[in-house]
């Protein structure tokens, strides 16, 4: 998708009820609050068979009570209260995948739950977190359901921080377009480090000899200057790591205890896409942690 659309300082939060959604908006709540950005809260709105014709479904709790409590009291959102004129919730007729590609355009982030246990169940209820993240015009974040069987409230999620690290994957290539492709990853995967006050971790998986010639001459074989990036972000603590093994285990065991994993978006979405097991839809199911997509 095209980079050069101008953003307003905002982020869109999908919003339908569920715990997985809830996760969704505390963590875009409370990363919004750090970037200094708008929040804009979106439940595309679903018809449903009545008698008298078509109704809409009811949303529990209803995205007014969810926008106060951003503002107001807190309950499900555990971090410190919104400004009211930066909290906007909209009710959208139409697809939930659509509305979001479309409230994309003008975002620094879209930020949603997904749903599901094992690949065949999230290829059918987890195709919207994949096909909003196969189109949308900004980076976009996932979060996991945390299960039935979890203690955890759904507000209790992991936010970058000084104690929880941003991690981005750094992929090697030689050619132009994967070179500008990587510098979007970590660009995007810095701002929101440098905003939370978080240390920025950038590993690439290598194959065993390129990992041997990484510990032996790093600045050499790390596929990414960071003099650039620690010139723009001259407060930031950057940290750069070659690991060998399979990249998608590699990267969900490294960022077990990160505030986000940032990675390459694929370029497809959908159910077929996630069940043909894309290292990206993997990284978004198997992570314990938030999964930031970059095009």
């Amino acid at each position: 998708m095209a980079a050069s659309i101008p953003t307003e300082g905002l982020v869109v939060a999908g919003y339908d009820g569920s715990p997985a959604s809830q996760r969704a908006l505390g963590w875009a709540a409370a990363v919004s609050r750090a970037l200094g950005d708008a929040l804009k809260i979106v439940h595309a709105v679903r018809l449903v068979p009545s008698r008298e014709g078509y109704a809409v479904r009811p949303l529990t709790p209803p995205l007014e009570t969810v926008a106060e409590t951003l503002v107001g009291a807190p309950s499900m959102w555990a971090g410190r209260p919104l400004a009211r004129s930066r909290v906007r919730a909209v009710h959208a007729f139409g697809g939930p995948a659509e509305e979001l590609v479309d409230a994309s355009m003008t975002a620094d982030l879209v930020v949603l739950g997904t749903r599901g246990q094992g690949r065949a169940r999230s290829a059918l209820i987890g195709s919207v977190s994949s096909a909003v993240a196969a189109h949308a015009y900004c980076p976009v974040v996932v979060l996991h359901d945390l299960g039935p069987h979890s203690r955890r409230a759904p507000h209790e999620v992991p936010v970058p921080g000084p104690e929880r690290e941003v991690v981005c994957a750094v992929t090697p290539g030689d050619d132009d377009g994967h070179a500008a492709r990587v510098e979007r990853i970590v660009s995007a995967a810095a701002m929101v480090a440098d905003a939370c006050s978080a240390p920025l971790r950038l590993v690439t998986v290598a194959s065993k000899t390129a990992a041997a010639l990484a510990e032996d001459h790093p600045a050499q074989a790390f596929p990414y200057a960071v003099d650039a990036l620690s010139a723009r972000h001259p407060g930031l603590e950057v940290v750069t790591e070659t690991l060998e093994g399979d990249p998608v285990a590699t990267l969900v065991r490294t960022s077990r205890s990160a505030g986000l994993l940032v990675i390459g978006a694929p370029h497809e979405g959908g159910v077929a896409a996630v069940l043909a097991g894309a290292p990206a839809y993997r990284m978004v199911h198997d992570a314990t942690c938030p999964v930031m997509l970059v095009h």
